[in-house]
């Protein structure tokens, strides 16, 4: 004997009882970071610039670009580690800045600290 064939209402049943209530759509804001390009297409624009020196973010963060490091630790604040854009935090904004004196807190006091004491040494000047 055979297992009955499923049906479109069964298999749509089955859809509805996964799915997933996304309540009123106009609820959700539009996405801040959505440009137009030289035609007039939506296009997702990044929350941060790439320069030939520095990565600079929206928040007010900035990272200077770097080659090479020496000796570099694994609570240095480096961003992008091995890439092209790999970068060294130079300032961080009032928002990042406790996250950033957390992850450096069995090292040094605080971001300031750290930048005065280890970033020169970290990008070899």
């Amino acid at each position: 004997m055979t297992a009955p064939a499923k049906t479109r209402s069964d298999i749509l049943a089955r859809m509805e009882s996964r799915a997933v209530a996304l309540g009123d759509f106009s609820q959700f804001e539009e996405c801040k970071y959505v440009g137009v390009d030289a035609a007039g297409r939506p296009v997702k624009q990044p929350r941060w610039k790439v320069g030939a020196k520095w990565i600079e973010f929206e928040c007010g963060c900035r990272a200077e670009r770097v080659d090479k490091l020496v000796s570099p630790k694994p609570w240095d604040p480096i961003i992008f580690v091995g890439l092209p854009e790999q970068a060294v935090y130079d300032s961080v904004c009032w928002q990042h800045e406790p996250s950033m004196n957390k992850r450096l807190m069995r090292h040094y006091v605080d971001f300031a600290q750290w930048r005065r004491n280890r970033r020169d040494l970290l990008i070899g000047r």
